[in-house]
């Protein structure tokens, strides 16, 4: 259950915010494939796959979307230059409730990211990578 909570909680953390605060960073639209692994204290490397997924990504929508799960979540201390986003997110998904840090590092054609989520008391490291296939299809 929390690789679902934690991929949810990626998920709508894209959704949420990089919709509103990505406009303007080095970052060149099209097709993208985005990959995320699930890190947790305790658990062998690679217990939990990495997800890899392509998508069309433009300026105006710099994100990636598949697999989109609702939850409220709040977004505080959003700081960004033109290569880089940090942030702080509170969450409450399926009665739980989820904190994280973040961090993306956007360079042209490549992003890299990384988010530490806690949900009851158990830390958990999602790094994200994504690189531009080519032109949208």
């Amino acid at each position: 259950m929390l690789t679902r909570v934690s991929l949810s909680f990626v998920a709508a953390w894209c959704l949420l915010f990089f919709s509103t605060t990505c406009f303007g960073l080095d970052f060149n639209p099209g097709q993208y494939e985005v990959t995320s692994v699930v890190e947790m204290p305790g658990m062998p490397a690679g217990a939990i796959p990495p997800q890899t997924i392509v998508e069309c990504m433009t300026d105006e929508d710099p994100i990636p979307k598949k697999n989109m799960e609702t939850q409220e979540c709040e977004i505080s201390n959003i700081k960004q230059t033109s290569t880089t986003v940090t942030w702080d997110m509170e969450c409450t998904q399926e009665g739980q409730k989820m904190t994280s840090q973040g961090k993306m590092i956007y360079s042209g054609d490549t992003f890299d990211g990384t988010i530490v989520v806690n949900v009851s008391g158990m830390a958990m490291t999602t790094k994200i990578s994504g690189k531009r296939l080519g032109k949208c299809q």
